[in-house]
């Protein structure tokens, strides 16, 4: 059915798919995550959610029976919709991460991060807001030299986010967050139709839902031309439906991603050089949002 960098992925009978994976050293990551499908309690969702049936070890790779979710992914699918089925399709994209956000947390989770195997995002060292905060500190500091040369008054938008985020506390439940909520890990039957959102993993955390809905806005169109104008009309869209009084806190967490991600895709080029790198340079340095950050 595909064939990628990280799988290969074959068509089995009943609704199912194997995929190939070549690092067997996930295993470990993958049966937690197989454990933490089976616990979610998505019956009320428009959607599918993915189900790991099997992982097996075989021949050096591991083989990993999954649920079969019918679907392309929407970033296959915008190149053909043309200008009317792309605004529909975004209006679907919304409503998706819009309705995730009442996916619950699965019973007895006592930490913010699925795959966290040194225990630092325990829920009871921290609140929500100051675990945010602290990724989004710690890659300062990692990559302060870099940073310090292409953000714009960086040590005084970090002084702000520290404000903010320490100085408030999160009181709403907790909730699945995705992590990772763009076009190529939802999938949908046709312009209208969300049918699965897939790849829950290694950014996958329990906390605010509306850390996803920004995402979902910043990462839609992240490399075009047209991305601010895009970013801008998904804000707009989403704001109308989780209400206009979460504007601040869509517009913070997506700066605190900006910080936390700066470095995801540097290679050998150079972290300055990435383009991803340059993608969250270009948030940090966008006065408007910092403005609407509250």
């Amino acid at each position: 059915m595909a064939s990628g960098t990280e799988a290969e992925v074959y068509g089995l009978a009943d609704q199912r798919v194997l995929k190939l994976v070549a690092d067997r050293g996930r295993a470990g990551q993958l049966e937690v995550l197989r454990r933490f499908y089976d616990s979610l309690r998505g019956e009320g969702l428009p959607f599918a959610l993915p189900r790991i049936y099997d992982i097996t070890p075989f021949r050096g790779l591991l083989a990993i029976t999954e649920l079969r979710i019918e679907g392309k992914p929407l970033s296959e699918l915008l190149p053909a919709l043309g200008a009317e089925g792309a605004l529909r399709a975004r209006e679907r994209y919304i409503d998706a991460v819009v309705a995730l956000a009442e996916l619950e947390v699965p019973h007895g989770v006592s930490r913010y991060l699925l795959l966290d195997e040194s225990g630092m995002s325990s829920a009871r060292a921290q609140g929500w807001c100051e675990f945010v905060y602290r990724l989004a500190e710690a890659k300062i500091e990692r990559q302060r030299a870099s940073l310090e040369a292409d953000v714009v008054d960086l040590a005084a938008k970090q002084a702000r986010l520290r404000e903010l985020y320490l100085g408030q506390r999160y009181d709403g439940p907790l909730r699945v967050v995705h992590g990772d909520f763009f076009p190529g890990n939802v999938l949908m039957s046709d312009a209208e139709t969300v049918s699965g959102v897939i790849d829950f993993g290694s950014f996958t955390m329990f906390g605010d839902p509306l850390y996803d809905v920004s995402l979902a806005c910043m990462l839609f169109d992240m490399y075009g031309p047209e991305r601010a104008s895009v970013r801008d009309e998904l804000i707009a869209v989403a704001l109308r439906k989780v209400g206009a009084d979460a504007e601040g806190r869509l517009y913070r967490y997506a700066m605190a991603y900006a910080l936390m991600s700066c470095d995801l895709y540097a290679g050998a080029g150079g972290l300055r050089q990435d383009g991803h790198y340059r993608w969250a340079v270009d948030l940090l340095n966008t006065e408007p949002y910092w403005r609407r950050v509250a």
